[in-house]
């Protein structure tokens, strides 16, 4: 077996599979999940189960089946736009338990219910599809899709991390309770890794429209590209995993400062 063709190929496949599976069995078991805020247990399952089937669709584009096969590309899989939505809501909710969702909430709705309709639209009526697949104007699938991704993950990364610093200035102590020292992990983590995915993507925006090179034709950017989203699932994967191993003793609310 050629070495390269090992390291570009097969262990991205190999990797981005293992990571769809535990984010897909992980977010499955926090619906059965009885510690902690149901509602928070939901979005929080919803959004690793939204993250492995967008991580199913890299890898349909990733191993090449979608040559073949051309309308897999287009199963209503893909929700890039729903995952920093989801993650906020579960941080929200985490800490503030006895918040009820308003009809203004709804509209941090509105993208990621379009880009489903949308891939639902295009699965059900062929003649939608374009032949290249992505088109770079689609605020669903594409270009701007991307830019959006790229400034809504952050920002809602943001807005959660003003949630949290509020709760810590209401609870006026010094040292964090465990819920909000593991919830700051986390989307420090998130925003690690939305960073690195970022400059991946700009570094090929510029290249292919300054400098005439398509990065996306090289076999080692295809595969990095693939694998940063890969490490940000199984970062939020591990971290859901550790909720439901510690789960109870991580959501008391009388639990001790930063471990």
């Amino acid at each position: 077996m050629d070495a390269t063709r090992l390291i570009v190929f097969y262990m991205p496949v190999g990797v981005m599979a293992v990571s769809l599976m535990a984010a897909i069995g992980i977010g499955g078991l926090f619906f059965l999940k009885r510690s902690g805020d149901r509602r928070a247990n939901c979005l929080y399952g919803a959004l690793l189960l939204a993250g492995g089937f967008t991580q199913l669709h890299f890898l349909l584009l990733f191993s090449g089946l979608t040559v073949h096969r051309p309308e897999l590309e287009f199963l209503p899989i893909y929700f890039t736009l729903w995952l920093p939505v989801l993650l906020f809501f579960h941080v929200k909710i985490s800490l503030y338990p006895r918040y009820r969702l308003r009809v203004g909430d709804l509209k941090h709705f509105i993208f990621p219910l379009a880009q489903l309709l949308f891939f639902v639209g295009i699965w059900l009526v062929p003649e939608f599809r374009r032949p290249e697949g992505r088109y770079f104007y689609s605020p669903f699938y594409g270009g701007f899709e991307q830019a959006l991704y790229l400034v809504i993950w952050p920002s809602y990364i943001i807005f959660a991390y003003q949630y949290l610093r509020r709760k810590r200035a209401q609870l006026g102590r010094r040292s964090l309770p465990r819920l909000l020292w593991y919830l700051r992990k986390l989307l420090k983590g998130s925003m690690l890794f939305v960073i690195a995915y970022a400059i991946l993507a700009v570094s090929d925006f510029v290249s292919y429209n300054y400098f005439f090179v398509d990065m996306r034709s090289q076999d080692w950017y295809a595969a990095a590209q693939s694998l940063t989203y890969t490490v940000l699932l199984l970062w939020l994967t591990t971290y859901g995993f550790q909720v439901l191993l510690w789960g109870r003793r991580l959501l008391r609310s009388g639990s001790a400062g930063q471990p």
